[in-house]
């Protein structure tokens, strides 16, 4: 069935066999399909790398201009081409001849060989071309061609070889038309090429296999590889797989992370998702460079203020996590739990007359807690603040886990709050505390998500309080994949990077099914800004101008809206979610 309003038309043609289009063919249609190659150049799609194709058609018999895409798709387990085409003037007013021009300029010819092309004076073309320039409001011959690229403004067929058009894109449907001699109709073609896919779309996932971050780059591998097997098994993306492309990561150092966009840009991915880093301003240059969708897990306030500076140029950065920022709320929501228990069952070695915190911060981008908002509250209150100190991940000098051990155990508050992603740093600094016989209330972010941790801690692992701003749920979609991961791998998951990456592999696909082609950067772009998922993790969605999730409740009071930060505690060697509502397993356990 062929849908044709008044100025265009809409169909599918299978890529091998008949090339039958139904019985209902309008009057616009049937010229275009007598008197242009548009049927060839559907099925030519298939035989190139290419999944869309724009271009500007001329109907010779009304001297009249179709705009088309086709689409390469698959309808029930069969190759197809949609074809989309409407009648159009052509842009700005630029003539039949200044489009072919265009079109030269547009595959990087200089104006003495587009003349030698088009019969004409290198004088003429000069011409031509500023006039084009003028008329689009180009600063450069080189910004009309990319723009005639990016807008679809070129024609199909030209009066010159195949090869004069370089590496465009249209280039590829036009190759070998010209000598074809199987022959087109309506109702009958014997036409019976192959389709040379389904081609996959390459996803890069770009997390450390190397380094004190390795095991939570395994599970963020591991849970993305899982949900590409489940999209994969569904169908794939409109009918075509996934292909991850699995790149290591140096997280640490801005050449690492330079490096790992290289090996991205190389691979000619479509996206890429990545975890997060330690150099963040170094990522999301490459990000900015790279030009593709990039999915990020860096809790990152810098990310905001980046999007607000210049929104163009970082267009592609997306964090799936709430910011940093968050992680302060958080901790006063978890003194306010234990205001009642300070006072009415303080155990042994604690005084609860003045009530005292200290802080041990990560020397990361991310993750700080005592932030100037969260120190101010914290004056304003009944706490009295010891002091804010850094921790070294290098585990040497001043900062190091022994001596700020020493130090902590000199003078224990009631609660201490260290800010660290790595299990190894942590666990260092947790296991001489533990061993000193630390009376403090132990709170931590993020660190004991990675089942490392509890491995390492062991039974000192016992009472410690963590929060996370991505966590994986426990409600039906949680252990859903819970068990999935579980029999995949033979292990557990962790609690937060495994259930990221699988809502963020989801969250792509959602988006290239949404656009329809993975190759159109700004439809992707602005599927995903649209984005509305529930994941095990919570719930995504990317306000306006910031393109970063938001925390509950925090930032939102509506749990349907943002990833929930959930506070755990440590309870028998399980984690036990202490709040908020409505993901709430269990009680604080005070005084283990």
């Amino acid at each position: 069935m062929v849908a044709e309003p008044a100025r265009g038309f809409r169909f599918v043609l299978q890529a091998e066999g008949t090339t039958d289009i139904g019985d209902h063919v309008g009057p616009l249609l049937q010229e275009a399909v007598d008197t242009t190659e548009l049927l060839k150049y559907a099925r030519r799609l298939w035989q190139t790398p290419h999944d869309r194709l724009r271009f500007l058609l001329e109907l010779p018999a009304s001297r009249r201009w179709l705009t088309v895409t086709l689409t390469a798709e698959y309808a029930a387990a069969t190759a197809v081409t949609l074809v989309e085409a409407s009648l159009v003037e052509l842009p700005h007013r630029l003539t039949a001849r200044e489009i072919e021009v265009l079109t030269l300029v547009a595959a990087g010819h200089s104006n003495p060989a587009i003349a030698e092309a088009l019969f004409t004076s290198p004088r003429t073309v000069s011409t031509q071309v500023e006039t084009i320039r003028g008329k689009l409001g180009a600063i450069s011959r080189t910004a009309a061609g990319v723009l005639a690229v990016q807008q679809g403004w070129l024609r199909l067929p030209m009066p010159v070889s195949p090869v004069m058009l370089g590496t465009l894109d249209v280039a590829d449907i036009m190759r070998d038309v010209a000598t074809e001699s199987l022959q087109d109709s309506l109702l009958l073609g014997t036409h019976t090429a192959t389709p040379a896919r389904p081609q996959a779309i390459r996803l890069a996932l770009v997390h450390p296999a190397t380094g004190p971050a390795s095991h939570d780059g395994e599970q963020s591998r591991h849970g993305a590889l899982l949900a590409v097997a489940e999209v994969n098994a569904r169908g794939g993306v409109r009918g075509r797989p996934i292909e991850p492309v699995l790149i290591d990561a140096d997280i640490y150092t801005p050449a690492g992370i330079q490096s790992a966009f290289a090996e991205v840009r190389a691979q000619e991915v479509h996206a890429a998702l990545m975890s997060y880093v330690f150099h963040e301003e170094t990522a999301f240059a490459e990000v900015a460079a790279a030009g593709i969708p990039v999915l990020h897990t860096m809790t990152s306030s810098r990310h905001l203020e980046t999007l607000r500076a210049d929104p163009d140029r970082f267009r592609g950065l997306f964090q799936c996590v709430p910011p940093e920022s968050n992680y302060g709320p958080g901790l006063l929501r978890f003194l306010g739990m234990l205001a009642g228990k300070i006072e009415q069952d303080q155990p042994a070695g604690r005084d609860a007359s003045t009530p005292s915190i200290r802080f041990i911060e990560t020397t990361a981008d991310s993750g700080q807690i005592a932030d100037p908002e969260t120190l101010a509250r914290l004056a304003n209150s009944e706490w009295h603040v010891q002091g804010v100190d850094a921790l070294d991940a290098s585990l040497e000098g001043a900062g190091s886990a022994d001596q700020l051990a020493a130090s902590i155990l000199r003078d224990p508050p009631t609660v201490l709050v260290v800010s660290e992603f790595l299990p190894s740093v942590l666990s260092r600094l947790l296991l001489a505390l533990h061993e000193g016989g630390c009376p403090s209330v132990i709170y931590t972010i993020y660190a004991p998500s990675v089942p490392e941790f509890v491995e390492q801690m062991g039974e000192a692992a016992e009472g410690i309080v963590w929060a996370t701003v991505s966590g994986t749920y426990s409600d039906p979609f949680g252990a859903e994949f819970r068990a999935a991961f579980t029999a995949e791998y033979g292990s557990a998951p962790g609690l937060s990077q495994a259930g990221l990456a699988y809502d963020m592999v989801n969250i792509i696909a959602t988006a290239w099914q949404r656009t329809a082609d993975p190759s159109d950067i700004t439809g992707t772009l602005d599927a995903l800004r649209s984005t509305r998922y529930r994941g095990v993790n919570g719930s995504y969605n990317f306000p306006a101008g910031l393109q970063s999730t938001v925390a509950y409740p925090e930032e939102t009071n509506d749990p349907s809206l943002g990833n929930a930060q959930l506070i755990f505690q440590v309870q028998d060697g399980e984690h036990v979610c202490l709040g908020p509502a409505p993901y709430t397993d269990g009680e604080l356990r005070w005084g283990v």
